[in-house]
């Protein structure tokens, strides 16, 4: 008799990342189950009409008022993240931080725990060219100074909401004892000095010296808090003001409902919240934060039942709205870094091209390459479709398309400071490049927004057109400290546009360039100037001018120049450095440096540079003449 074949091993065991697997099968599961449960429990013991009836006469304003509070909280929480990279030599743009913390939002609800976006954030700051355990480790700081902030206001909160303590055993005990422990934690970071706090014998037993390596990678990674004392009090500090924020919303909900409880109780309500949704037994916390509660204000306040729990399901439901949102961020997102580099625009390789270098050369036929924007809107080889995507979108794909249409359509027409927050955030999905600090107005025309790029501290008024369009252009880049007027229109037709530092445009300007329009650096533009960089041929009689072709030179304006109201500069012309244009003039021709020139057609007056006596004598001639 032959003996039987042994089983291999690979039927008869699993290996560690099956075990594993299967585990984390069975806890997400019982996460499941547990949710599942108390939501059930709760709404067996809930009257549905009277749920229905709380949910439905809450009050619109004071809901709205508490989502917009949101906003508020991104923009503190990426500010204090901002100065703890700062503190370990990191720089990243607040805005960029703000995006990053709304797409963390949707991991955290639709991932199986509330700190799901902590992991999001770590890896997405990583991006920036930081280690990724320095980027975890500040992310962790900057969640903990969050909750230490809120452990302050429950333990001050606690002496004046005295009925807490009568009704639930131990409350102070353990409130103090967390407190003391996160002090502790405040203390490790930010001001202990010296060696390690355990004793050197300790890491020679058995198992501690792989203890000890991974104490050493934490400590590299914290050590550059240690002493940073100033950081440390302007973080703490927005951290409570962030903290407060969290704490009114919820107050804010609760006014919406009527249920008549004090600020100071939700002071104690909200901290404890907070901890206990981050116990790892549910579901992104359902099911554990609407039982907390209903407990705390119904049993302990004297709220009813089914509003408590229409207070649990309005602040959820903000915060799944706000998940979505974040979604949509993330799926539009864009993997390159172009937003973290807006401020090179203003740079040196911005600079290393010459006038001479953007202008079109004459002696060629370059009407070919000049846009004739209403032949391409009928062109009937192109769809429909093709045609708007071509035009306003600026990129080919449905996913460009609906990027698109969304962001203009939920954020353009918005009025307001809220508005321009949301453009701030949103905007740079769709632009080339956007930098640090922009205002953009209500109802600005975006069209080919990936050709659009803007510098720091941008402002652009309301009723604004940005149109980028062409196919071999470079578009439309505006660099650092920027203001453009209400209604101004900026135009290309294949050419491109250059504002560069601290131009100032006034209202209802236009600025059409088919080849190259460069406005240099502290320019002035008073109301209803016109720049026309091209020009229609008109040589053939026997058809329409608007048939024949079109030509271009391209206009430069030196540094510091001033056109006064309703100038109009032609295409071909190049206006010297500091001179100023006098109101209603037609510069037909070059403009030397320092010069004073005005009229129809624009004529030199007299030179800035010199004497009185020497213009009075110009002004003669020139009244003579």
């Amino acid at each position: 008799m032959s003996a039987e074949k042994p089983e291999s091993p690979s039927h008869t065991t699993e290996s560690p990342g099956q075990a594993s697997g299967k585990k984390n099968k069975r806890m997400l599961l019982i996460k499941v189950a547990v949710s599942l449960s108390l939501i059930m429990f709760l709404l067996s013991r809930a009257e549905i009409g009277k749920l229905g009836d709380a949910l439905t006469s809450a009050s619109p304003f004071l809901i709205f008022l508490s989502f917009l509070l949101h906003g508020v909280g991104y923009f503190s929480s990426s500010y204090r993240w901002q100065l703890l990279l700062r503190a370990q030599g990191f720089e990243v743009p607040v805005t960029y931080l703000v995006r990053s913390y709304a797409v963390a939002m949707f991991f955290n609800n639709f991932l199986p725990s509330t700190i799901g976006g902590d992991g999001y954030r770590a890896l997405d700051t990583a991006k920036c060219g930081i280690p990724k355990l320095k980027a975890l480790a500040i992310v962790l700081v900057e969640r903990f100074l969050g909750m230490f902030a809120l452990m302050i206001f429950a333990v001050l909160a606690l002496a004046l909401a005295t009925e807490l303590t009568s009704r639930i055993d131990h409350l102070w005990f353990w409130l103090l004892l967390t407190f003391g422990l996160m002090t502790a934690a405040v203390w490790l970071i930010f001001f202990r000095s010296g060696a390690s706090v355990l004793p050197g014998k300790l890491f020679t037993l058995p198992g501690m010296p792989l203890v000890k390596k991974q104490l050493d990678k934490m400590s590299e990674a914290f050590g550059p808090f240690q002493g940073k004392t100033a950081t440390f009090g302007w973080t703490m500090g927005l951290s409570l003001l962030l903290q407060f924020n969290v704490i009114f919303h919820y107050f804010l909900i609760s006014e919406a409902l009527g249920l008549e409880i004090g600020l100071v109780k939700f002071l104690v309500i909200i901290p404890l919240a907070m901890f206990v949704q981050m116990v790892p037994v549910s579901i992104n916390g359902i099911g554990i934060r609407e039982s907390f509660y209903v407990f705390f204000l119904s049993k302990i306040y004297g709220a009813p039942f089914e509003a408590s729990l229409a207070f649990s399901a309005i602040a959820y439901g903000m915060i799944l709205l706000l998940g979505v949102l974040g979604g949509i961020i993330y799926a539009f997102r864009r993997e390159n870094m172009d937003d973290l580099h807006a401020a090179t625009l203003s740079e040196k390789t911005q600079n290393t091209e010459s006038s001479s270098d953007r202008r079109v050369d004459m002696s060629k036929d370059n009407s070919h390459e000049i846009m004739d924007t209403q032949k391409d809107l009928f062109d009937e080889k192109k769809s429909k479709l093709a045609r708007y995507q071509e035009m306003f979108v600026g990129k080919p794909g449905l996913l460009n398309l609906i990027k698109y249409e969304l962001v203009i359509t939920l954020f353009s027409w918005v009025p307001g400071a809220l508005g321009i927050f949301l453009r701030q955030t949103f905007y740079p999905v769709i632009m080339g490049s956007m930098g640090r600090g922009v205002a953009l107005g209500a109802n600005i025309a975006i069209r080919t927004p990936n050709k659009i790029h803007l510098g720091n501290n941008v402002v652009i008024d309301d009723n604004c057109v940005l149109d980028a369009k062409g196919q071999t252009n470079k578009g439309i880049k505006i660099h650092n400290g920027v203001f453009i007027g209400r209604g101004t229109i900026l135009t290309c037709h294949n050419g491109d546009i250059e504002l560069e530092d601290n131009v100032n445009i006034g209202f209802n300007c236009v600025i059409s360039s088919l080849s190259s329009i460069v406005i240099k650096k502290n320019h002035l533009m008073a109301a209803f100037c016109y720049l026309v960089g091209g020009d229609h041929d008109s040589d053939r009689t026997d058809i329409p001018v608007l048939m024949q072709g079109r030509s271009s030179k391209g206009i430069t304006i030196d540094d510091n120049v001033w056109l006064g109201a309703g100038v109009a500069v032609l295409d071909g012309v190049t206006i010297g450095r500091d001179s100023i244009i006098g109101a209603g003039a037609v510069v037909n021709k070059d403009v030397p440096e320092f010069a004073i020139s005005a009229g129809l057609p624009a004529k030199f007056l007299w030179d800035r540079r010199k004497g009185k006596e020497h213009n009075e004598v110009l002004r003669e001639q020139n009244a003579k003449a």
